[in-house]
């Protein structure tokens, strides 16, 4: 009997092993560069989100005449209080590029919910140029977190 054709049926077999592991793991990669990507997407639209609802809570807050200051104290509290989740998950997985901008934008709707707290009202200088600081944050922060996304694509 010759060993020939027993070496090349298992020389075979491992190539073909070794072929199968390598598709497998390339398979699992592109699986979880995909589920990474989904993650930061929608933890993206939640943080703009929570944030976005923040400043639109906190804009009624500000334009609601006739709130006692302990009112006007646990709304603006409240308003603010769904950022914390995002911004902290955010904190986690996202690049330190987003979350630079991310925090500069959570503090800037702080920062609203801090002089509406003390009673600044939605026409006031205050307001408005802090409003436009949250903004504009928002938009930088908006757009790093497209990069980062689009990063992933390319």
């Amino acid at each position: 009997m010759t060993w020939i054709p027993l070496f090349a049926t298992l020389v075979g077999a491992m190539i073909a092993m070794g072929s199968a592991l390598l598709v497998e793991r390339r398979k699992t990669q592109r699986e979880t560069a995909v589920e990474w990507g989904r993650t930061r997407r929608q933890l993206y639209a939640k943080f703009l989100a929570d944030h976005a609802q923040a400043g639109s809570d906190l804009r009624n807050i500000a334009a609601t005449p006739g709130l006692d200051v302990s009112e006007r104290y646990r709304q603006t509290r409240a308003a603010y209080a769904h950022c914390y989740t995002s911004r902290h998950e955010l904190e986690l997985l996202a690049p330190s590029a987003v979350v630079v901008l991310a925090e500069e934008c959570s503090g800037a709707v702080r920062m609203m919910r801090d002089v509406v707290s003390a009673g600044a009202q939605i026409d006031s200088d205050e307001f408005e140029e802090l409003t436009q600081r949250y903004l504009d944050l928002r938009l930088q922060t908006r757009d790093a977190m497209r990069s980062d996304i689009w990063s992933d694509n390319a």
